[in-house]
């Protein structure tokens, strides 16, 4: 059966932030997604996950989000910025049971030589996929739509693939989000079957309105069946807004197993 875990960002947000891991257990999931937990000690997230029979996921690298920043991964000038939240990462990893890490490329600014963004963004990358293959952990990339980031730094899948090519080194995988692929690109079975032996993480989110699997245009269950076709048995992340409270909008998860919070 396909495993989903929310992101605690997006899910569960009627309650404080702490209080989400309960609810998420009690709905069905047997793994979370946290951004930016860092702002709890690792061992309190650890003891927290142990409580409700929770595994951590993904998190990502820590940036000034609220300050506009969407990774900083690719901006020349920042290198050993981004090499500290590399290590900051990995060793909060470690100590949470090991989820993956996203390394988030950031908004390109106007004017800036793409090139040598892309020569940045490879030399930073490597870096991470050592420093996270030293823990045994997984490296995440993720190309994210010009709808929703117009500056970011990668955009569709093929560029995601080309840098994991460029890179060769076998912890670096691809996110493959349903919001970002078929707002940017569509074709969205193609693409995934194209991308297949690189992926490393699912996310579903539906379009237009970045809701949950029917409230939108993708036809969720067609896409479900074709990852099992391929054999997918890793976590699928609900990188969503509910259209609605959380619990009133989990009907689609009922034959997996998820449901309202008990």
């Amino acid at each position: 059966m396909l495993r989903f875990d929310p992101n605690l960002r997006w899910m569960f947000t009627e309650l404080p932030m702490l209080q989400r891991y309960g609810a998420a257990a009690r709905a069905g999931f047997k793994g979370v997604e946290v951004a930016f937990p860092y702002e709890y000690p690792a061992r309190q997230i650890a003891d927290l996950l142990g409580e409700h029979g929770l595994t951590l996921v993904q998190v990502l690298t820590p940036c000034d989000w609220a300050a506009g920043e969407r990774g900083i991964a690719a901006l020349p000038g920042r290198e050993a910025d981004f090499r500290r939240s590399v290590d900051n990462a990995v060793q909060y990893a470690v100590e949470v049971g090991g989820p993956m890490v996203h390394a988030m490329a950031g908004n390109i600014p106007a004017g800036t030589d793409r090139a040598r963004c892309r020569d940045v963004f490879l030399e930073n990358i490597a870096y991470a996929a050592d420093a996270t293959g030293r823990e045994g952990l997984t490296l995440i990339l993720e190309p994210c739509c010009r709808a929703r980031f117009p500056d970011y730094f990668y955009s569709r899948i093929d560029e995601g693939l080309s840098c994991i090519e460029a890179i060769g080194k076998p912890n670096v995988k691809l996110c493959f989000d349903t919001y970002h692929v078929q707002m940017e690109e569509g074709n969205l079975t193609e693409t995934l079957r194209r991308a297949y032996p690189h992926i490393g993480h699912v996310q579903i989110g539906n379009v237009p309105g970045r809701h949950e699997p029917g409230a939108g245009e993708i036809h969720f269950p067609w896409f479900f069946g074709q990852l099992e076709a391929l054999g997918w048995d890793r976590w699928i992340g609900c990188e969503y807004e509910p259209s609605g409270s959380t619990a009133d909008t989990l009907q689609w998860g009922t034959p997996y197993g998820i449901g309202a919070p008990r």
